[in-house]
């Protein structure tokens, strides 16, 4: 009896854990060219801004996203390689900046490791790659803590969370500290390929 439960326990979990990497859709390969969506731009702000105010002044125009559903796969498809990086690089910037990769991962966000990979290749930073995957590593062998802490917040609120889930502060603290190199990637391919980010007057 008891190998029988142990059995539909694990087949449970693992459907779980399937389940939820089948969820990571690569929202990259797909570019409707046709209806690329190109807004059109001031070119004396794009050479006067740099590093996050440029990243913001290329996003502002096509951050058009209601919510990350069937509108984001649809709104995606018509975004450059370009766009495409800075939209999910924007993405896991504003949760790893504001609460970690803790963050990131619990509000479901790590779906998006693949699109945010091939943004990062595309801007040619192997050691925000390298650091992602880190991060995504310790992530799955904790999923089932996170699991545990996602129902724990529907039901408690954030509490000790931070405590709880271990080895994040340190790949956090990496992340400051690899974020101006990444922003100045970013930057350079922006400069570099400006007909992916809109027309320019």
């Amino acid at each position: 009896m008891r190998y029988a439960v142990f059995i539909t326990i694990l087949t449970l979990s693992l459907t779980s854990c399937s389940n939820k990497e089948r969820m990571r859709v690569n929202l990259w390969n797909e570019f409707d060219r046709e209806n690329h969506i190109k807004p059109t731009l001031s070119k004396a702000q794009f050479d006067s801004l740099a590093t996050w105010d440029l990243g913001w002044f290329l996003l502002e125009p096509i951050n058009i996203i209601k919510d990350r559903s069937d509108d984001e796969i649809r709104v995606v498809k018509r975004f450059s390689p370009g766009q495409k990086a800075l939209h999910f690089i924007w993405y896991m910037d504003g949760q790893v900046t504001n609460g970690g990769f803790i963050q990131f991962y619990l509000n479901d966000y790590g779906k998006y490791i693949p699109a945010i990979i091939e943004g990062l290749t595309l801007i040619g930073d192997s050691q925000m790659i390298a650091l992602v995957n880190k991060a995504d590593s310790l992530y799955l062998e904790q999923k089932q803590l996170f699991d545990y802490q996602q129902e724990r917040i529907e039901k408690e609120g954030w509490g000790n969370l931070y405590e709880d889930l271990k080895g994040f502060d340190l790949l956090d603290e990496q992340y400051y500290n690899s974020h101006a190199q990444m922003m100045s990637l970013l930057e350079k391919f922006a400069r570099n390929n400006m007909d992916d980010f809109g027309s320019f007057n």
